[in-house]
């Protein structure tokens, strides 16, 4: 059982340095990109970076270095350090699910993909007159 929590309270903690190295991927990005990065911060939800719009393409390019700087530490780290290899592994897959404000919903919504279902006549509201009431 205590091997069991060790092994838990280690996972979690190299889950810090994946999480920073993450954000760092996104704010690198932006900067390749132009992209100006406002501010960088801790929720209870997780770290987090706050940046100006960019156009489409940086956007795209800026969502997307989060993840695959946590799928690039995990290749090339698998056989040095295994054990963070599956962190980034896991911390870039998991960055990459259609989840609401995850890097993969930003990027499904980016490249035009709905991923809610379309609303049926009975929810959408009544139109009168071609207002919306």
């Amino acid at each position: 059982m205590m091997m069991i929590l060790l092994a838990m309270l280690s996972a979690m903690l190299m889950g810090i340095p994946a999480m920073l190295l993450h954000e760092c991927g996104h704010i690198a990005a932006a900067l390749v990109c132009g992209v100006k990065v406002k501010n960088v911060g801790l929720s209870r939800t997780g770290l987090y970076t706050v940046r100006e719009p960019g156009p489409k393409w940086a956007n795209l390019s800026i969502s997307l270095a989060g993840p695959l700087m946590n799928l690039a530490l995990a290749a090339a780290l698998r056989n040095v350090l295994p054990a963070f290899a599956w962190v980034n592994l896991i911390a870039g897959i998991y960055n990459l699910l259609p989840i609401r404000h995850s890097d993969g919903s930003r990027i499904l919504a980016l490249l035009g993909v709905n991923l809610r279902p379309a609303e049926s006549a009975a929810e959408r509201p009544p139109v009168l007159g071609g207002t919306s009431v």
